[in-house]
């Protein structure tokens, strides 16, 4: 049987490293012997998987056949029921809407986060520098995204907790615990409506504020519209980030030898960030068919749900030489962890900022640290994926001779 037919994202077998890797570079492996970049998966009523490069940058340039109108499979649970605001439209939506958010997400407002997003990350390794051991995640990758996020909406940065919650409801409660996810989603109804009425009387310089008093072709956006934009910056400020994050650590956990080079060489780092999304990607993309189409090598008719699975895409052997080694300097390095055409990234310019800033201020203060033997680390599976737990261990106080002091 092929492993194409019982493939399930939220569900993937998990190999001796604590991780489905094993498995989708055993899927790719399957696709490439056999000629076979799309195959059919039976679960969740049946859905096509793309693992070929080439074939997801056809569906990924053709809005017009592959729709972005179901771009979570199966869908997440917004509020009533709207499409993911961006990400799930098509043009010419899609473009009135993402015209709002060029200024606050373009790259010179990314690097004027940085240095008050260093001190953040800083912040928080304060806490536990002195423990000798840490699940790193729950300490930190999981909180920085959050924080960046409420920070962005002007709330203070320990909201962002509560933000991971709602997301987490939107996307995977909502599935396995309705009842659970409709609190969640009670709670972020209340907390929207408050800070749409304060956004109204107390205009700030947040990125809430600038889409609450902007116009698009002299008219402002509905109560709904914000409220699908304010899901939107949760959605896409947090869950990618955090798998980001976390799998960049625990790499570095492990892998020493690539761990030791980056802080030799630090003008790696830019390009290391782009291998660690490409062999990483912690999301994935989903679309509907509008009609009948034959792309690599099967027929697609219309209505069906497809997935353009990024962790498999970005290790074809067809674009990436040696797909699944860690190639530092791998140039060029065209992944889709962060999208492609007109639903790249949004965030992008921010995602890469947390993963420098993360990467630069932990190896500076904490230089030397592996995987924690007594407690093995978790991988999390979903539409958004990756290690949800990763307990290390450090010499207590984290620096070493030579090394930056604790600021």
């Amino acid at each position: 049987m092929s492993l194409f037919t019982n493939f399930d994202h939220y569900n993937p077998p998990i190999g001796p490293d604590g991780t489905p890797y094993e498995f989708f570079e055993a899927l790719r492996d399957e696709a490439i012997e056999t000629n076979t970049p799309i195959g059919w998966s039976e679960v969740y009523g049946g859905f096509w998987v793309v693992t070929g490069w080439e074939e997801a940058q056809q569906i990924q340039r053709d809005p017009a056949v592959f729709s972005s109108t179901e771009v979570t499979f199966p869908a997440f649970g917004t509020p009533g029921g709207r499409p993911v605001m961006l990400a799930g439209h098509d043009d010419p939506a899609h473009m009135k809407y993402r015209r709002l958010l060029q200024v606050p997400f373009s790259p010179s407002q990314a690097i004027a986060m940085t240095e008050y997003f260093r001190k953040d990350v800083n912040l928080l390794i304060d806490k536990f520098i002195s423990s000798g051991r840490v699940d790193i995640v729950e300490a930190l990758t999981q909180e920085i995204p959050g924080r960046m996020t409420a920070m962005l909406i002007g709330a203070p940065p320990e909201e962002g907790s509560m933000f991971r919650t709602w997301v987490h409801s939107m996307a995977m409660e909502v599935h396995k615990d309705p009842e659970g996810a409709g609190r969640h989603m009670r709670d972020m109804d209340a907390y929207w409506e408050k800070l749409l009425a304060d956004r109204r009387k107390n205009r700030g310089d947040d990125v809430m504020s600038q889409v609450i008093h902007a116009e698009i072709d002299g008219e402002r956006l509905t109560d709904e519209e914000l409220y699908d934009f304010f899901v939107i910056l949760l959605i896409g400020g947090i869950d990618n980030t955090v798998y980001l994050l976390g799998d960049m650590l625990w790499r570095l956990a492990w892998d020493k030898e690539l761990r030791r080079r980056l802080v030799r060489k630090p003008e790696l780092l830019e390009s290391a960030i782009d291998e660690f999304l490409r062999m990483y990607s912690p999301n994935m993309s989903a679309r509907i068919t509008t009609e009948a189409v034959e792309i690599g090598g099967v027929r697609m008719e219309a209505g069906q749900h497809l997935v353009n699975f990024h962790p498999i895409i970005n290790r074809d052997p067809r674009q990436f030489p040696n797909p699944d080694v860690f190639v530092a300097e791998r140039s060029p390095n065209r992944h889709f962890a962060l999208g492609l055409g007109i639903h790249r990234c949004l965030g992008t310019h921010l995602v890469r900022v947390e993963a420098t800033v993360v990467a630069e201020e932990f190896m500076a203060r904490i230089p030397e640290w592996e995987l924690d033997q007594q407690r093995p680390s978790k991988w999390f599976p979903g539409q958004t994926g990756g290690m949800a737990s990763v307990p290390i261990v450090f010499p207590p106080g984290g620096g070493m001779p030579g090394e930056r002091p604790n600021p």
